[in-house]
């Protein structure tokens, strides 16, 4: 494996980049990395922020770049190839998430199976028979995504993106699943919903999933979501 890329994204920001690719094995290298530094951070250190294959560390105008550069390779140094134990599990969580799959909430659902000639119930059946890893958080605050979908699940996003997705909305694009955390524009199929709440801006973490969980979906019906309400 070829050496992280080191580079500047802004005055204030570095990012570490290990691979461009979705893999797990990168990503536990990533959320090993960023609890490393955020076990001993350097002066002026804001926030590591982890995505698929690299992580971005932010930090105060009161350290200079260079200091950060070299605070940063000695902790890379410190985090070899595959080395999962370095990610402590007190860190990362198994969470079993209720979602209604009915088509009028999961409302792409029909397209989904006519485009992949499969039937919904094995869809459904499909969908939550994986045990999803959360790769990172974005790109709305709480949005996890997850991976990997089966190949035989895997669908284009939409041509024309949804300029209302629904808070808790299951949705399923390319190689990943999510779960919108409020009402946004999406483009991902949305093939269910789940009542729980993704992002809560009081709640301490704010956000309900985190970089290094894993997941796995439960189906319930439709009268069970609302006596979630």
């Amino acid at each position: 494996m070829l050496p992280p890329r080191i580079y500047n994204i802004q005055d204030c920001a570095i990012t570490i980049e290990f691979s461009q690719e979705i893999n797990e094995a990168t990503n536990m290298r990533v959320i090993a990395l960023q609890h490393a530094i955020e076990s001993s951070p350097i002066k002026g250190f804001i926030e590591a922020v982890p995505a698929y294959g690299s992580l971005t560390v932010y930090f105060t105008e009161e350290v200079s770049v260079a200091a950060v550069r070299s605070w940063l390779s000695k902790w890379i140094d410190d985090v070899p190839n595959n080395n999962h134990s370095m990610l402590p599990m007190e860190h990362s969580k198994q969470v079993t998430i209720p979602v209604c799959y009915d088509t009028l909430l999961g409302l792409d659902l029909p397209w989904v199976a006519d485009h992949l000639n499969m039937s919904m119930e094995n869809i459904i059946a499909l969908h939550a028979s994986i045990v999803y890893r959360v790769y990172m958080i974005g790109f709305v605050p709480g949005f996890p995504y997850l991976g990997t979908l089966p190949n035989a699940l895997e669908v284009p996003r939409k041509q024309t993106p949804s300029m209302k997705t629904p808070a808790g909305s299951v949705a399923i694009a390319g190689k990943q699943t999510g779960i919108y955390p409020a009402e946004v524009p999406g483009g991902w199929q949305v093939i269910g919903r789940t009542p729980l709440k993704m992002f809560d801006p009081s709640a301490s973490p704010c956000s309900f999933l985190n970089a290094g969980d894993t997941v796995q979906f439960k189906p319930i019906t439709m009268e069970a979501f609302n006596q979630y309400s």
